[in-house]
């Protein structure tokens, strides 16, 4: 970033940048970012060009050489969604308090969007020149590929840390297609090779990194991925990718409340694809596809926002297209096929109870029972059920929120259904991963049973807050970024997980750690991962 110090002293006049700009110089581009305290934040570079026009719905290509001088001071455009607070769709009032710190840590940003979205925000320590190889971990948003995106996440607040623990990073967060036009299933996208965009846009922006970090001062040997929910999802099956080779592209993972769990296959969304189609002037068109990418944005983007939010969680999502994702993530994980690097993967006490929300209308066991044979875990007997509910008793004190008795049983099966969807969906996809992989590179586990709040307990995502905060766990991600072992010398020591001794690190409601063993509940975990497996949602 030298250079681009003495290309504004040769031209200072006609660039007119503020003194205390810092800027980098990519190709033949100048990129003019922001200095705030003692770290410089590049925003809203494009990693690809522009996915509009003809490159709708075609996978992601490499950005043009970079000429002339770049605005880097704000963020990009998001990439399509419904601009709303997905979580305040559910649960109102049980979520208002868990909502506000949210909304506080994590504040809705100002920002425009646009199918020109491929872009990213680079945050790295002021006064980093190239050289200085410092590690960098690159955030996947979260939000079920279908909200947000890196304006949603201040990183700066990472890279201070590191400094105040003289670590420092440089950290990345990447904006990816999301909903439809990420996420396109169904036959007609599958012959086309436009499957899974959003991982792909993923893997582009990896390349983007190993061309251009070195400028910014980073070691593109030393890249960790790191998400929550959908982004960790991403950070999984990027490790399932390709056989399990990297590529250079990555060389650790930090995943958190989302792994890659048993898949719908693109023809079982196709009417995902037909319901879009058939909700815009391409009905009945000849090549339905390439009218898709000739519609105007506006009649695209409303067709697609049709569908229920509910409705939409379930039709623009990852599907095993047997390409990006070979297989069903399970069988790559039991082949062996992932990137054998160090990872951290953890969870929160109480992830079923968001899901829970959304189905306070089920009030007794038969209304369970028809909620897992169709929806749960569609097609499952009876007879499955009742070995569930033998393991997932409907005494609110054996339910999720966990360890609070009687209390929040907001209908006499919301605590059950929280424990069985927490179970269902997180912790048994944790496990399995563990188990298929621990053995054979660094593997460290944790629960956070932080941040209790009413109704809904240590929720999904309230790690975030800590990592956010910043607090004791963002230590250990800054440490595992920089050495690739999240143990940094202080504190109680974090032993790897082992199929023999699956110790794991718990971070109680106070605050404090503890390690203890990784065994609760495990025969009904067992029992739903092998029905998850046999009956994917």
């Amino acid at each position: 970033m030298r250079l681009a110090t003495s290309l504004y002293k040769m031209t200072g006049a006609l660039l007119d940048v503020p003194a205390l700009s810092p800027t980098v110089i990519l190709d033949e581009g100048l990129f003019i970012g922001n200095r705030v305290e003692n770290t410089d934040e590049f925003l809203g570079i494009p990693y690809a060009q522009p996915p509009v026009g003809n490159l709708r719905f075609r996978r992601p290509q490499a950005v043009q050489p970079y000429k002339g001088t770049y605005n880097a001071s704000q963020f990009g455009d998001l990439c399509p969604q419904e601009l709303v607070t997905p979580i305040s769709q559910a649960g109102v009032p049980y979520l208002l308090a868990f909502e506000e710190q949210l909304n506080a840590t994590f504040p809705v940003p100002d920002v425009n969007q646009s199918e020109d979205c491929l872009n990213l925000d680079v945050y790295v320590p002021a006064g980093t020149v190239p050289g200085m190889n410092l590690p960098v971990v690159v955030w996947l948003p979260l939000a079920s590929f279908l909200f947000g995106g890196s304006s949603y996440v201040n990183g700066t607040i990472i890279v201070e840390r590191s400094l105040q623990n003289r670590e420092p990073v440089i950290l990345v967060s990447v904006n990816y297609r999301l909903n439809a036009f990420g996420f396109l299933p169904g036959q007609e996208a599958k012959d086309a090779g436009i499957t899974n965009l959003g991982l792909r846009d993923q893997r582009q922006a990896l390349r983007w990194v190993q061309q251009y970090i070195e400028r910014f001062g980073g070691d593109p040997e030393r890249v960790t991925l790191w998400g929550a929910n959908s982004g960790s999802i991403s950070a999984g099956l990027q490790m399932l990718n390709n056989g399990g080779n990297t590529e250079g592209l990555f060389s650790a993972a930090w995943m958190q409340s989302g792994f890659p769990v048993p898949l719908n296959t693109y023809s079982d969304l196709q009417g995902s694809y037909d319901i879009l189609v058939n909700g815009t002037s391409c009905r009945g068109s000849s090549d339905s596809l390439e009218c898709l990418r000739q519609l105007p944005y506006d009649e695209l983007y409303q067709a697609m926002l049709a569908l229920s939010a509910l409705q939409r969680y379930g039709r623009w999502q990852v599907v095993l297209d047997y390409d990006f994702v070979a297989q069903q993530p399970q069988t790559l994980l039991t082949q062996g096929k992932v990137a054998r690097v160090p990872f951290v993967v953890g969870c929160t006490e109480d992830e079923g109870t968001l899901g829970a929300l959304n189905l306070t209308d089920i009030t007794t066991e038969n209304g369970t029972a028809t909620y897992l044979m169709q929806e749960g875990l569609p097609g499952i007997s009876m007879e499955d059920v009742e070995e569930i509910f033998t393991l997932y008793t409907s005494d609110p004190a054996a339910g999720s929120p966990f360890g609070t008795g009687d209390m929040y049983a907001i209908t006499p099966e919301y605590k059950r259904l929280s424990a069985i969807i927490g179970d269902l969906e997180y912790h048994s996809q944790r496990r399995f991963f563990l188990n298929h992989t621990a053995g054979y590179q660094g593997a460290w586990s944790y629960l956070s049973k932080e941040f209790k709040f009413p109704y809904v307990g240590a929720v999904d995502l309230t790690d975030l807050f800590n990592m956010y905060g910043p607090g004791d766990l963002t230590d250990r991600l800054i440490s595992f970024v920089t050495t690739g072992n999240p143990n940094n010398g202080t504190g109680i020591d974090w032993p790897q997980w082992s199929i023999t001794k699956p110790h794991q690190l718990n971070i109680q409601n106070d605050s404090s750690f503890t390690v203890e063993d990784d065994t609760f509940r495990a025969e009904g975990i067992n029992l739903l991962m092998a029905l998850n497996i046999q009956y994917p949602e």
